[in-house]
C-alpha cells in the first residue's frame, strides 16, 4: 500500500458521512484517500422502532458499509473498528491495521460520530448485519408475546415506537390487541422545544388516544431496567414519581440519548459547547480552532432539527470544503473566503404514530395523519436510505 497517500480519515459511516465520502471519491487527486474508520453497518434508526414491532421489517434498517469504499482502489474502510484518541493530525485506533497500523496520521478528518441512544435507535457496538437482524426478531417476539408495555419517555422515539405497537398489535389480522401500553413522559408535553405548535402535540396525543395508549406527563418511573426487553421475572408493578404504579412486562426505554462527542472533548474542551455537549463549527463544519477537523451529523451545533433531511446536506458541503482546501494547497492560493457555508435548514418534524397515521410540523405548519403517511410514516425512507450504502 502506497504510504505516499494523504489521508482523508472519515470516522463514523452514517447517513451524513456515506453522503462526503460518496460525493469525495470520484474527486479526489489520484496521490488523496479516504480511510473510513466505522465501528458499525449502515444503520438506519427511523425504522428501527418498525422493525423491533413488525417481523418482515428486521432487514430494512440495516445495510452493509462495504459497498462505500471500492475495492481495488487507494481508499481503505477498516470496519469493526473504533477511534479511541483523536489528535490535531492522527488518530489513534483500537485495531492495529497490517500496514496503516495503530496511528493513521490524516491532512484532514471528518467526524461523524453521532449518538449514543438505547437498542433498537443503535445497534450493539460491532454487531453484523445478521446480528443486528436477530436483534430485530428477538425484540418483535417478546413484544408479540408481552400483554402490557411501559414506553419509559414521551419524546418523538417513546411516541413511534407506543405507536408502532398499538397500531401493529390492534385486534386484527389475528394479532391480539396489547391490554395496556402507556407512555410515561417526565415533561407536560410531548414535545417541548420552543418553536413547535400547540397543535402539533395535540395532534399527538388525540391519534395515540384513538390507538388505545395512555400517557401519564409529568411523572419518572423508578427502578427502570438497563436495557429495552422483557421485564425479568415477567410482569411486575413500575412506581412513579407522581405515586402512581403502572404494571408492565416489556419495557422500552426512549431516555438516555446523547451526542456521541467523547473525542472531542479528550482533544480539546473548547470545541464542545457547555449547554448542549455539541462541537462547535463554522458555517464551513470546520472546527473553530482547528481547521484540517470537520464534524458533521448529530454531533455538529447547528441550528437546525436533528433530522437525515439536513444530516444528508452536511456531507456535501464538507466534501466540496475539502476538495477546495485540497485544491488551493496545490495551488498555493488562499481557499478560505470560497468554502461553502452551510445554511441551517429549517425546524420540521413528522413523528409517524404506525403505518397509517402521524403528525408534524413543516415550515410553521402543523400537518395531520394523511401528510405524515404520504411524507414518512408508509416508508419511513428505508429506500433512501439502502440507495445510500448501495
Amino acid at each position: 500500500m502506497n504510504q505516499e497517500h494523504k489521508n482523508i480519515v472519515v470516522v463514523g459511516l452514517g447517513l451524513a458521512a456515506a453522503e462526503a465520502v460518496k460525493a469525495l471519491i470520484p474527486k479526489l487527486p489520484a496521490d488523496h484517500r479516504i480511510v473510513a474508520v466505522a465501528e458499525n453497518e449502515g444503520y438506519w434508526p427511523i425504522a428501527s422502532l418498525r422493525a423491533a414491532v413488525v417481523p418482515g421489517w428486521e432487514d430494512k434498517p440495516v445495510a452493509s458499509v462495504d459497498p462505500l469504499i471500492p475495492r481495488g482502489t487507494q481508499h481503505v474502510l477498516l470496519k469493526g473498528t473504533s477511534v479511541v484518541e483523536l489528535r490535531e493530525h492522527s488518530v489513534i485506533i483500537d485495531k492495529p491495521h497490517a500496514e496503516l497500523g495503530s496511528e493513521i496520521p490524516f491532512e484532514y478528518c471528518i467526524l461523524a460520530t453521532g449518538s449514543d441512544y438505547p437498542w433498537p435507535c443503535r445497534p450493539r457496538k460491532g454487531a453484523s448485519v445478521d446480528e443486528i437482524k436477530s436483534d430485530f426478531r428477538i425484540l418483535q417476539t417478546q413484544v408479540e408475546s408481552s400483554s402490557s408495555i411501559l414506553v419509559v419517555g414521551g419524546g418523538p422515539v417513546g411516541i413511534e415506537f407506543a405507536g408502532e405497537v398499538a397500531a401493529h398489535y390492534n385486534g386484527k389480522a389475528g394479532r391480539a390487541k396489547k391490554q395496556e401500553i402507556t407512555i410515561v413522559h417526565a415533561q407536560e408535553t410531548y414535545l417541548t422545544e420552543r418553536g413547535w405548535k400547540d397543535g402539533f402535540n395535540s395532534s399527538i396525543r388525540s391519534q395515540l388516544d384513538a390507538l388505545g395508549v395512555k400517557t401519564i406527563f409529568g411523572a419518572k418511573v423508578d427502578g427502570i431496567p438497563d436495557k429495552t426487553g422483557k421485564v425479568e421475572g415477567g410482569k411486575r408493578d413500575f412506581a412513579l414519581s407522581n405515586g402512581q404504579t403502572v404494571t408492565a412486562e416489556f419495557v422500552f426505554l426512549a431516555i438516555g440519548n446523547s451526542p456521541n462527542t467523547q473525542l472531542v472533548q479528550s482533544f480539546d474542551p473548547q470545541a464542545i459547547n457547555d449547554s448542549n455537549k455539541l462541537v462547535r463549527v463554522k458555517p464551513s463544519f470546520q472546527l473553530e480552532r482547528h481547521p484540517n477537523l470537520f464534524a458533521i451529523g448529530d454531533i455538529a451545533d447547528v441550528a437546525e432539527s436533528k433530522i437525515y433531511a439536513h444530516a444528508k446536506n452536511h456531507g456535501g458541503v464538507v466534501a466540496a470544503n475539502i476538495l477546495s482546501l485540497i485544491n488551493s494547497a496545490s495551488s498555493n492560493s488562499t481557499v478560505d473566503s470560497s468554502l461553502k457555508a452551510y445554511k441551517p435548514g429549517p425546524m420540521l418534524m413528522i413523528v409517524s404514530i404506525g403505518p397509517k397515521g402521524g403528525a408534524g410540523q413543516l415550515f410553521g405548519m402543523v400537518v395531520g395523519s394523511w401528510l405524515a403517511w404520504l411524507a414518512k410514516s408508509r416508508t419511513l425512507f428505508v429506500d433512501a436510505f439502502q440507495k445510500t450504502y448501495a
